[in-house]
């Protein structure tokens, strides 16, 4: 389902006929009964209970640990320009987005090792998605592939948990595990399990930083193949940081850069696919949807719909104007979904996106190696890059504040596909 009305009716009309679904039940494996994989009264419950921490008046309060990391990752891209090293934009973009979350989120200043972090989340993937094996029908206790990748999952994780767990209780710092620490069930009272509170810790950690990374990703390597882009991106960032970071108030002004990320989300929407399954009989555009009918909405889908976009695979950030947005149908772009179960953590992507984007291509140019391809990966959770993506850094001199160019006559040349680049 692709048109706004019926993408409407599923998330926002009628969102509680259209729960999860089987697809979800995959993520349980390792990420147990979180805000991800579950439903109804359970879902509310917790979703009540994390909510204030991502409230867009509170998280503005996480600007100086994105700019603390980012600064650091960008010292280590000075040490890599200088000896002529290319930069593998991916794994250092996981790297960037767990540890802004880790010290944002838990006050715990993860040391994650870049290869590792990759194994982990290529794991998972495999763990929940690479079904239909024989040894699947073996006891969980027989030591498959699949089931040792389960193990290092939760070792690694476990430890992380556990870490998050015993910081809290020496500093008392960490919004979101102090909302956790302290939540209950609304029907009994009782504290939140053990059990509970490291699902809800594993749900944010995998989904929270992962996604975001594959978004910042796709918007560098889209700044860099588009000059007019670049150009007016680069003097907005010297005329709204001139030359300083950014802050609460400067990252407002950073409009532009606001619009390049959101047409970056448009054209490589990390969560490419929503599925939902019908409870009860139902009716979406002009079809009969029978109880237990699977529905998939895709954002990738109807991100390209040339119906609500004009030359779809082109990359023009203004699109996003106030104005474009105010004539588009709102369910024709959902990259954090809609409705009730909208992303929890939206408002601080979007904020991290901006910052880091930012601070960026204030102090680097970005160019991929000439020969590189890029694709798509297994498009099963996120849509990440098929490949390593290796690109090389060129240091800027640190600018002052300059004027922005206008507006240009014509919006960027079409971008390639990522299958057919």
């Amino acid at each position: 389902m692709t048109e706004p009305e019926a993408v409407r009716r599923v998330l926002v009309e009628n969102n509680g006929n259209y729960v999860r679904g089987p697809l979800y039940e995959q993520f349980g494996v390792v990420m147990g009964k979180g805000l991800l994989t579950t439903d109804g009264e359970f879902w509310r419950a917790h979703r009540r209970a994390v909510q204030p921490v991502f409230l867009k008046n509170a998280i503005t309060d996480i600007i100086p640990n994105i700019v603390r990391a980012t600064e650091e990752m960008l010292e280590t891209w000075e040490r890599k320009a200088a000896a002529g090293e290319p930069v593998d934009l991916m794994t250092d973009m996981l790297r960037l987005t767990l540890v802004t979350l880790s010290r944002s989120l838990f006050a715990y200043d993860i040391k994650p090792d870049s290869a590792l972090l990759k194994t982990i989340v290529d794991d998972v993937v495999e763990v929940m998605f690479r079904r239909g094996t024989a040894t699947e029908m073996l006891p969980s206790w027989v030591p498959t592939d699949r089931q040792r990748k389960i193990l290092r999952i939760h070792r690694v994780f476990d430890r992380i948990v556990a870490d998050v767990r015993r910081s809290y209780a020496e500093t008392g710092e960490g919004p979101l595990i102090a909302l956790m620490e302290r939540a209950t069930d609304p029907a009994t009272g009782e504290p939140w399990t053990d059990q509970q509170i490291k699902d809800e810790l594993l749900t944010v950690y995998l989904a929270g930083h992962e996604t975001t990374a594959v978004a910042l990703c796709w918007t560098l390597l889209s700044v860099a193949a588009h000059p007019a882009v670049q150009e007016e991106l680069d003097a907005e960032i010297a005329t709204v940081l001139g030359g300083g970071l950014p802050d609460a108030e400067s990252a407002e002004g950073l409009t532009y850069t606001k619009m390049v990320v959101d047409e970056s989300l448009r054209m490589h929407p990390p969560i490419w696919i929503f599925p939902r399954a019908a409870v009860e009989a139902d009716t979406l555009g002009g079809y009969d949807i029978e109880p237990g009918s699977s529905i998939l909405l895709s954002p990738l889908v109807s991100h390209h719909n040339p119906r609500h976009w004009d030359n779809p695979l082109a990359f023009d950030p203004y699109r996003f104007t106030p104005q474009a947005v105010k004539e588009r149908p709102r369910m024709a772009y959902l990259p954090f979904g809609s409705g009730p179960r909208q992303c929890v953590g939206n408002f601080m992507a979007l904020l991290e996106l901006r910052t880091i984007v930012a601070m960026v291509n204030q102090r680097f140019r970005v160019s991929r190696i000439p020969g590189t391809e890029l694709r798509y990966g297994s498009p099963v959770i996120s849509l990440r890059p098929l490949e390593d993506v290796m690109v090389t850094v060129t240091p800027r001199e640190r600018s002052t504040a300059a004027p922005r160019p206008s507006r240009r006559t014509a919006p960027a040349a079409p971008a390639a596909c990522p299958h057919h680049p």
